[in-house]
């Protein structure tokens, strides 16, 4: 018997996920800081973040919103999603990584060979890949600008994410955080990925959360208005499988 599910559940809003169903997930950049015992960097990263959590675990991680999808690790291996790599911030592993980092950019911009900077590019562009699903093992969780906690343990969420490949054509494989500080810059950002999905066919979903039980009725008139992408018996398999966080909490 596993300790970790078949299924990654995604944490949302009510609209948001209503506009999921309708289209698939859209990346976003999300704002991340990584920190070591001397070092730190902020970053933005595109994503779409999931937790690989039992339904009896969801009950502690719905701060990101009472609203959810769970979908198969099948679908979520076919679509090349990884989990994240948590780091200790007091291990000299995590310096090393934003040293290392810190020096090739500036290497790089000391450099007018183009065949080196084409090959110091490859190599740079590999480092930059593994740093998007960095992670600290624990932290200040801060939401909004505002400390929800001094030390958080981002471990116990289990994050998978998906981000896109390195050779997309115009996607910034991420952004430093001074350019993405205002709201308007993120949605400035957003915008240049707007035209990028994550597709998932209805087939995938093995179940949708929602708040309260006057939300069910809502939900499901929605797949019924979108029946494009959701034909009769998917709607019927889809809505039996309907969860509330009254639930989750209570039963599960």
């Amino acid at each position: 018997m596993s300790l970790y599910p078949d299924i990654l559940f995604h944490f949302t809003d009510q609209v948001s996920l209503y506009e999921i169903l309708n289209t698939t997930f859209k990346p976003s950049y999300a704002r991340e800081k990584i920190i070591g015992p001397t070092e730190q960097r902020e970053f933005a990263v595109p994503m779409v973040s999931f937790c690989d959590l039992k339904l009896s675990e969801l009950k502690y991680f719905m701060s990101y919103g009472k609203f959810g999808i769970g979908l198969t690790k099948e679908w979520a291996n076919r679509k090349k999603l990884n989990p994240v790599m948590y780091m200790n911030r007091h291990c000299e592993l995590m310096d090393n990584l934003i040293k290392g980092v810190n020096g090739i950019y500036k290497y790089m911009d000391q450099l007018v060979d183009v065949d080196q900077i084409n090959d110091l590019n490859k190599n740079y562009s590999s480092i930059i890949n593994m740093y998007r699903y960095i992670k600290n093992y624990e932290g200040e969780l801060i939401r909004k600008g505002v400390l929800v906690e001094d030390n958080y343990r981002f471990a116990d969420e289990r994050e998978w994410r998906y981000v896109p490949n390195l050779e997309t054509d115009g996607v910034l494989p991420f952004v430093n955080i001074d350019k993405i500080s205002t709201d308007d810059d993120k949605k400035a950002y957003n915008a240049k990925i707007s035209h990028l999905n994550l597709h998932f066919k209805p087939d995938d979903i093995r179940y949708l959360i929602v708040e309260k039980d006057a939300d069910i009725a809502s939900l499901i008139w929605h797949l019924e208005a979108a029946k494009v992408r959701f034909d009769e018996e998917t709607r019927r398999r889809v809505a039996s499988r309907i969860l509330t966080v009254d639930q989750i909490l209570n039963d599960i």
